[in-house]
């Protein structure tokens, strides 16, 4: 986390690699917008500015398989993106059964 960073919740998502979209986080404090409606497709990139006078910094990072993000949501100046979960067993987090999800390539063993 870079302290001096101002992002302004402000943040910049691609839209299926042909150009970045601005994004701007929703009030929570308001009961229609939730956390999740601020999570956006971030299929190869996502990336904030820093909006202070005389700022030329920009942090971009490079995903290699689509993922849900988001930043300047809870803590100023960060960059969270979802990973997807496997396991094997219940993690006693409320779920009450094991995380896993396979797909066609599991059965190749790919």
């Amino acid at each position: 986390m870079y302290n001096g960073f101002q992002a302004n919740k402000t943040f910049w998502t691609d839209s299926n690699a042909l150009e970045m979209q601005e994004r701007n986080i929703l009030n929570l404090s308001r009961p229609e917008h939730t956390i999740s409606g601020n999570y956006y497709p971030v299929t190869s990139a996502i990336a904030m500015r820093d909006f202070q006078p005389n700022s030329n910094v920009q942090v971009t990072i490079l995903n290699d398989r689509p993922q849900g993000g988001s930043a300047d949501l809870f803590l100023n100046n960060t960059i969270e993106l979802m990973q997807h979960r496997r396991l094997l067993d219940d993690d006693g987090k409320g779920v009450g059964e094991a995380l896993n999800e396979t797909d066609s390539y599991d059965d190749l063993g790919i």
